[in-house]
C-alpha cells in the first residue's frame, strides 16, 4: 500500500517508520484492525503522499529519477498517480527512451480529459464564466443547464483538437465546433448532433463559430452579465491568447463606467484611458477586447450591427471577428502557439517561468512552424524538455 502511496519503492527509513507505527500500536494494546488503520494514516499523512517529492542531493539542477518523472507525467497529463505501466519503465529505468509512446498512450487514455479540464479552465480562466451572474430578461437561454454545458465547450474542443493533433489555428478558427445537443441548440445549430450529452464534431458553416472567440462561456464569462466589456475581453486575449500581457493596473483605478447610457462604447473607454495611469496599459489591451464588439454579454453574436474595427496593439487594422481570426491564425500564429506552449509549461511544471526560460521558449516555438503547430507536438516539447525533465 505505501509503495502505491508514495509512487515509488519503500526507502529503509519509510519502511522503519510504518513498521515501528504498527508495533507500537499493537503493544499499546489496541486490536490488529485499529494497528492497522494507525499505520495507514501516517502513510496517507505524510509528505511522500500528499506531495510530489523530488529530492536533491545538491543546490545545482539534477536530472528527475525515474520514479519522479513518472510521478510528474502522470499528474500532468492524468492529474493522477501513475499506473503499471509507468512504474515498470521507471523500475526497469526505461521511460526516458518510452516517452514518445507513452504520451500517445496517455493522451488516448480516458484519464487524458482530467488534464484538459484543468488545464483548459486554468488557461482561459473559465472561473468568470462560474460566477457570472447573467440578465435573465436579456439572456433567458443562458439557464443553469446551459450554462454546465457551455463550460465543458472548451475542454472539449482542446481535447478533440490534441488528439486529432489539430494545429494551433483550429483553436481560433475552424470549420467545425464540439458540442452535444445543449450547446448546438444554445448556438441555434441547423445541423443539431443527435449526441445527447455526448460532445462531438459538427460543421457549423457560420464564421462567427468555431474557435475560442465564438464560444459563450469565454465571451459571456468576461462581461457583466448584461453589457459586453471590453477591457475584460482585451486583458484575457492579450494574456491567454497572445501572451502580450499589461502591467497590472495601478491602485485605486475605477473600473469602466456602465452608467453612461448616452455616450458610444468606444466614448466610454475614452473617457476612463484619460485617467492618469490609465493610457498606457488601455492601449495594449482596449484594441484587443473592441474587436469582439460583436458578441453580447449572452456570448452569441449580435444580431445588430456593430462597429468592431479596431487598431491593434502590433499595428495591424482589423474590422471585427473574422479580420481578428484571420490576423491571428495567418499573421501571427507564431505567437499564440508561443503563448499555448507557455501556458502548458506553465502547467506541466507547476510554477513560473524565468526570464531565460520564457526567451528559450520562444526561440523554440520556430521549429515547431514546419508540422503547422501541431497540439501533439506541443506538448511532446514540453514533456522532452529540460524544464520538465530536471529539478
Amino acid at each position: 500500500f505505501a509503495e502505491r502511496a508514495y509512487r515509488r519503492p519503500l526507502h529503509p527509513a519509510d519502511h522503519a517508520l510504518l513498521m515501528a507505527t504498527f508495533e507500537k500500536s499493537r503493544l499499546g494494546g489496541t486490536t490488529f484492525r485499529q494497528s492497522i488503520q494507525e499505520t495507514l494514516l501516517v502513510a496517507l499523512t505524510s509528505p511522500q503522499f500528499l506531495m510530489i517529492t523530488e529530492a536533491s542531493a545538491t543546490p545545482a539542477a539534477e536530472p528527475l529519477d525515474d520514479y519522479e518523472l513518472a510521478s510528474k507525467l502522470s499528474y500532468f497529463l492524468w492529474n493522477g498517480p501513475p499506473d503499471d505501466q509507468l512504474l515498470q519503465h521507471a523500475a526497469q529505468g526505461s521511460l526516458r527512451p518510452h516517452l514518445d509512446s507513452e504520451l500517445q498512450r496517455m493522451l488516448a487514455d480516458a484519464r487524458f480529459s482530467r488534464f484538459t479540464r484543468e488545464f483548459v479552465d486554468q488557461w482561459l480562466a473559465l472561473d468568470k464564466f462560474r460566477v457570472l451572474e447573467p440578465d435573465r430578461s436579456r439572456f433567458p437561454a443562458l439557464t443553469r443547464h446551459a450554462r454546465e454545458q457551455l463550460q465543458r465547450e472548451p475542454s472539449e474542443t482542446f481535447q478533440f483538437a490534441v488528439r486529432q493533433n489539430r494545429s494551433v489555428r483550429d483553436l481560433l478558427a475552424a470549420d467545425f465546433i464540439v458540442a452535444n445537443e445543449v450547446v448546438a441548440s444554445y448556438y441555434d445549430l441547423t445541423q443539431a448532433p443527435e449526441s445527447g450529452f455526448e460532445f462531438v464534431a459538427v460543421p457549423h458553416q457560420r464564421p462567427e463559430l468555431g474557435g475560442f472567440f465564438g464560444q459563450a462561456a469565454l465571451m459571456a464569462g468576461l462581461s457583466d452579465g448584461r453589457e459586453s466589456n471590453p477591457v475584460k475581453r482585451g486583458t484575457w486575449v492579450a494574456r491567454r491568447i497572445v501572451a502580450e500581457p499589461p502591467d497590472d493596473p495601478p491602485p485605486n483605478v475605477p473600473a469602466l463606467r456602465e452608467d453612461n447610457h448616452d455616450l458610444s462604447l468606444r466614448e466610454r473607454l475614452e473617457r476612463h484611458r484619460n485617467q492618469a495611469g490609465c493610457v498606457q496599459c488601455h492601449l495594449k489591451i482596449d484594441p484587443w477586447g473592441v474587436a469582439l464588439e460583436e458578441f453580447d454579454a449572452g456570448g452569441r453574436f449580435k444580431t445588430q450591427p456593430v462597429d468592431a474595427s479596431s487598431l491593434l496593439p502590433d499595428g495591424a487594422t482589423v474590422q471585427g471577428l473574422a479580420d481578428l481570426k484571420r490576423h491571428l491564425t495567418e499573421d501571427r500564429v507564431d505567437q499564440v502557439a508561443f503563448s499555448v506552449l507557455k501556458h502548458l509549461m506553465i502547467y506541466a511544471n507547476g510554477r513560473s517561468l524565468s526570464y531565460s526560460e520564457t526567451d528559450s521558449l520562444r526561440q523554440a516555438v520556430g521549429s515547431l512552424a514546419a508540422n503547422d503547430y501541431r497540439l501533439q507536438d506541443l506538448l511532446r516539447y514540453v514533456v522532452h524538455s529540460d524544464v520538465f525533465l530536471m529539478k
